[in-house]
């Protein structure tokens, strides 16, 4: 029998140890725990339990493989409501291609973007390949599945091997306020990004209840202003398997889509936020919580303030080790658009903020429609707002290509630059700078005047007139120039430069 001490790393990628000695048993999302509990048959036939939960988890099998070559056969079971999900498929696909076509001294796998860790030898994978039999099941009846894993009577194909721990790349942490962060983006990718950034700027590095490690922020909020359910936007210019990393494609937003807008749960999950929200156990009956509170509560009353649901259920989740992630939804409206408020209360902004994001817009939208309401903002804030250390490097490459080595866009465009607070239009008098506060419409509102540029804008930022950090900067460039022309005597018209004597004689002589 396998020991733990027969694993890499246990204690943070559990596996179910069986009382078989040669086959491997990989769940594709599903819970191993409920499975075995079903059919204890397979904890009988096999030696490692387990699941895959993403991409690298290919790395981990690889490892485990290694340190017990007494395994002649691993078998991925690929059925279970999960297990097709574009989530529960992206690590089967590189183990299927790893297998089928092996993998070179680059570490890659020919026809698919995927490198094992640098740590694992590229040789003693191409040695469990040729010995170890990958075997996919897909029968729905587990007890039909436990019967298909067959004991192997052939020795161990090599001695044990233990591979160096991985070390994930480092990334320097920069100071930070630690609690409270809120971006906004026009559609659910704009804003996303800037939260990835965010963490990885910004995320402290901790350790989780699972063994792993994370980069956390706590309490993210990130407003989406535009999104069209119905007509989502995918323009991001990605490798396709990180797209499918991050649920990025209209397959896994179809597929969150129903988790949020219909009330039945698929066979082997226990339940999903619909069912929550549509069905919520209550002490007498079922509440549909989206029909019966949010919707009527709405209808009652537009200014309601009650239009509120929950997924906990204390006396079902307070002993689960798989509460729900989102916690509570909230409506309120402004001029009649209807904002939809979510608290998340963990996070995994990596792999599935993006596809949550997503089926929440489309639930926003169906209460708003049965409300007769506008679609307004959704605004999703994330408690512990996380990305797992194996996504570390590639989140750290995205938000470097995205945002850090992008060129900053010189011009000015109120669609995309415009403070939803305001703008402010300066000028001088009696050699004294006025800053007129004006709505985003140019209503006046109200004017501050100083004698120079620190007193005006010590002043803006006493108040927190407005919020966008570029319009912070322009406003105290053009202050600061204003207080120069006064120095100098010269002209001074906001937005344009400064025309000094010495220049103005320079085109005179021209």
């Amino acid at each position: 029998m396998i020991t733990s001490e027969k694993l890499y790393q246990s204690n943070k990628y559990k596996v179910i140890l069986g009382k078989g000695k040669s086959a491997g048993f990989c769940t594709l999302w599903n819970e191993p725990e409920k499975i075995i509990k079903e059919c204890p048959d397979i904890l009988k036939r096999s030696a490692i339990v387990g699941t895959l939960y993403s991409r690298q988890g290919v790395n981990i099998i690889l490892r485990n493989l290694a340190l017990n070559p007494q395994i002649r056969n691993l078998y991925i079971w690929n059925n279970g409501a999960l297990s097709c999900s574009p989530f529960g498929v992206s690590g089967k696909e590189i183990l299927l291609k790893l297998w089928k076509k092996g993998i070179n001294k680059k570490r890659e796998i020919p026809g698919i973007d995927f490198k094992i860790e640098k740590e694992i030898d590229v040789d003693i994978v191409n040695k469990i390949i040729k010995n170890v039999s990958l075997k996919e099941l897909s029968d729905p009846k587990i007890h039909t599945v436990a019967k298909k894993l067959l004991e192997s009577k052939e020795a161990p194909y090599m001695k044990s091997v233990r591979f160096k721990d991985a070390i994930p790349e480092v990334i320097d942490v920069f100071p930070s306020e630690k609690v409270g962060f809120i971006v906004r983006g026009k559609t659910i990718t704009d804003a996303w990004i800037r939260v990835v950034d965010r963490i990885i700027r910004y995320g402290t590095i901790k350790g989780t209840q699972y063994g792993t490690q994370q980069r956390e922020l706590i309490g993210v909020t990130w407003v989406v202003e535009e999104e069209d359910p119905d007509n989502p936007n995918l323009n991001m210019d990605l490798p396709k398997s990180l797209k499918q990393t991050i649920g990025l494609n209209k397959e896994s937003i179809n597929h969150y889509k129903s988790i949020f807008l219909s009330p039945d749960t698929p066979k082997g999950v226990k339940y999903t936020y619909g069912n929550r929200l549509m069905r919520y156990p209550g002490a007498k009956s079922e509440v549909n919580q989206i029909k019966e509170i949010i919707i009527k509560e709405l209808k009652d009353s537009i200014d309601t303030r009650r239009g509120v649901a929950t997924t906990l259920v204390p006396w079902i989740d307070k002993d689960s080790k798989e509460p729900p992630c989102i916690t509570q939804i909230q409506v309120l409206q402004t001029n009649k658009k209807m904002h939809l408020l979510v608290t998340v209360r963990s996070h995994d902004i990596f792999k599935a903020a993006i596809p949550n994001a997503f089926g929440l817009r489309a639930l926003q939208k169906e209460i708003a429609t049965q409300a007769g309401l506008k679609i307004g903002s959704l605004q999703i804030t994330s408690q512990s707002a996380h990305i797992y250390e194996a996504e570390w490097v590639d989140a750290k490459k995205l938000v470097q290509c995205s945002l850090w080595k992008r060129e900053p866009y010189l011009g000015f465009d109120p669609s995309v630059s415009g403070d939803p607070r305001g703008l402010f239009i300066i000028s001088i008098k009696d050699n004294k700078i006025s800053a007129h506060f004006k709505t985003p419409s140019g209503d006046d509102l109200l004017t501050i005047v100083g004698k120079t540029a620190i007193e005006v804008s010590k002043k803006i930022a006493q108040l927190e007139l407005v919020n966008l950090p570029e319009h912070l900067l322009d406003i105290g460039a053009e202050l600061q120039k204003a207080e120069i022309a006064i120095s100098t005597n010269i002209p001074y018209i906001q937005d344009k430069p400064l025309i000094f004597e010495s220049i103005k004689n320079k085109s005179k002589k021209r």
